[in-house]
């Protein structure tokens, strides 16, 4: 091979401090960089922090939010803002794992995935066929699931004498959970379908503009209902990893992971407009969210600090990715 090409074909080390220095990608370096100062003055001047059981409890807090946010992202990569039936997609599903469980896991867990594949597709459809509104559409469908999700457990907690703590308790090593797993999936296989698929690449261009990409022949409606598709499946997928924790299942479980996971979207520096990020991003930005909550938690400020923090961290977020949004 010709050196040069080779040369040519290697990106230096400058290009990649150039690409991660630009303005589409200085947000979410900046967010890795925070996330690493943030857990090194933690362990040095929170007394706990560094401990085993707490990493422990940091993992725990991010993988659910995080295999959330991976699947959110591609909505709002796709240029549809949010998917605001999360939350109830996880908690329902929480019920229908539990319900389920007496099956065995494998049964359980693919019977949940098929419900969350339904409801995904349906909003996909409404929202990428349809051309509804997707924050309006996603509200009204997490209200469906919900009373679906009351019809079937009449308000009260479904527990299984099935227990699975392998996948919701157990670690792989110490201080790290076999949730992680799930997370690493969740992570690559959508990282895989963003950038390796034709279908994610055209979900990319939707975000950029979705009516030159209908123009030029790509599968808009098809790449919308997909990203809809992944997203209720990744949220399913949380509200497994939720309800193996103590096989159990009620629609409380699960509730707020809507907010979580576009705050860790919005944390990582995926553009809220659409067309830019990365599946990274969310999932920096949802061990960011874990490790702030944490410190602050150790600290022993109250769950109302915390979350005027978290939201405090959004609005910022959202500014800084305004501004942003003006230089690309």
């Amino acid at each position: 091979m010709n050196p040069a090409i080779s040369a040519k074909a290697s990106p230096s080390p400058l290009s990649i401090g150039r690409t991660a220095l630009s303005p589409a990608r200085i947000q979410s370096t900046s967010v890795k960089v925070a996330t690493v100062i943030v857990a090194l003055l933690a362990s040095v001047f929170v007394d706990g922090f560094a401990s085993t059981q707490n990493l422990s409890a940091i993992l725990f807090m991010t993988v659910s939010v995080g295999v959330t946010a991976c699947g959110l992202a591609l909505v709002t990569i796709s240029g549809n803002l949010f998917m605001l039936s999360l939350s109830a997609t996880a908690s329902i599903s929480t019920i229908i794992f539990a319900s389920c469980l007496q099956y065995g896991f494998v049964a359980a867990a693919v019977i949940t995935l098929l419900c969350g594949l339904v409801f995904g597709a349906i909003q996909g459809m409404a929202v990428g066929l349809l051309k509804t509104n997707p924050i309006i559409t996603s509200i009204a469908a997490a209200s469906v699931i919900t009373g679906i999700g009351s019809w079937v457990c009449g308000g009260r907690t479904v527990t299984s004498d099935v227990s699975v703590n392998w996948l919701g308790v157990d670690h792989l090593i110490s201080g790290v959970p076999n949730q992680v797993v799930v997370l690493v999936l969740a992570l690559v296989g959508c990282e895989l379908f963003l950038s390796r698929m034709r279908l994610g690449r055209e979900t990319l261009l939707t975000g950029v503009n979705s009516e030159t990409a209908r123009l030029s022949g790509l599968r808009v409606g098809l790449a919308v209902c997909c990203a809809f598709i992944i997203a209720s499946v990744a949220a399913t997928s949380a509200g497994i990893l939720i309800a193996s924790q103590t096989s159990q299942g009620n629609l409380s479980l699960g509730s707020g992971l809507d907010f979580s996971a576009i705050a860790a979207v919005l944390v990582g520096g995926i553009a809220i407009n659409g067309g830019h990020g990365r599946i990274l991003d969310a999932v920096i930005g949802a061990l960011f969210l874990a490790v702030v909550s944490n410190v602050l938690l150790l600290k022993g400020f109250s769950l109302d600090i915390q979350l005027m923090v978290k939201g405090a961290v959004v609005i910022i977020s959202v500014v800084l990715g305004a501004l942003l949004s003006r230089k690309r």
